[in-house]
């Protein structure tokens, strides 16, 4: 079942999100799945206990395969389909208003970059090389850019705002389209494609 929640309203500060790496181990656990149309597409959300612990979205990938993404970074999980465990926290990364409490697993790198984009303001945008510099790792752009696309809880740990040094967009993991999509809503001033390119 697709849940509906439209607003196409730009966010004034979007929600706050509250992080937590408990429970530390990720095996035999419930884990509640949905699947939500978006202005952005179709978003298929997975978690437990009022946490998100996985967020993706349909569009370069089926929503078969962005589930099955997702359900992979957790293999011995069960899966229940219950959207309306997950609704709150869709909800409120739509009208950009509430708390969100998302579940991060990784290492201590990932999880160091990953708290660093949950500063990154609505509407803003900064390089991979910046948030290399504010987690105070300068020389370490591969390694950042890698544990940005491996965010689990894109769109609430808001992997979308880091571009490229040139201002172009940049990779995403769930497609530039929606990328850029979500930029546009946040009202960030991002190269326009033509520029990016030169």
């Amino acid at each position: 079942m697709t849940r509906t929640l439209f607003t196409m309203a730009q966010p004034d500060s979007g929600p706050r999100i509250v992080i937590t790496t408990q429970p530390a181990q990720d095996g035999y656990v419930v884990l509640c799945h949905g699947r939500f149309a978006t202005p952005f597409g179709t978003v298929i959300a997975m978690g437990a206990g009022g946490v998100l612990w996985g967020l993706g979205f349909a569009g370069e990938m089926s929503e078969p395969e962005v589930h099955q993404d997702l359900a992979a970074r957790w293999p011995r999980a069960r899966l229940i389909e219950a959207p309306e465990a997950l609704a709150p926290a869709v909800t409120a990364l739509l009208t950009g208003q509430g708390e969100i409490t998302v579940r991060l697993s990784g290492t201590e790198f990932q999880l160091l970059v990953w708290r660093a984009l949950t500063k990154v303001p609505p509407g803003a945008v900064i390089s991979y090389a910046k948030l290399a510099e504010i987690i105070g790792r300068p020389r370490a752009l591969r390694a950042v850019g890698t544990a940005v696309g491996q965010n689990p809880v894109s769109w609430a740990v808001p992997c979308h705002r880091i571009t490229r040094i040139d201002g172009s967009i940049g990779g995403y993991h769930w497609g530039a389209a929606i990328k850029r999509a979500l930029l546009m809503r946040e009202g960030a001033s991002i190269a326009p494609r033509a520029l990016a390119a030169m």
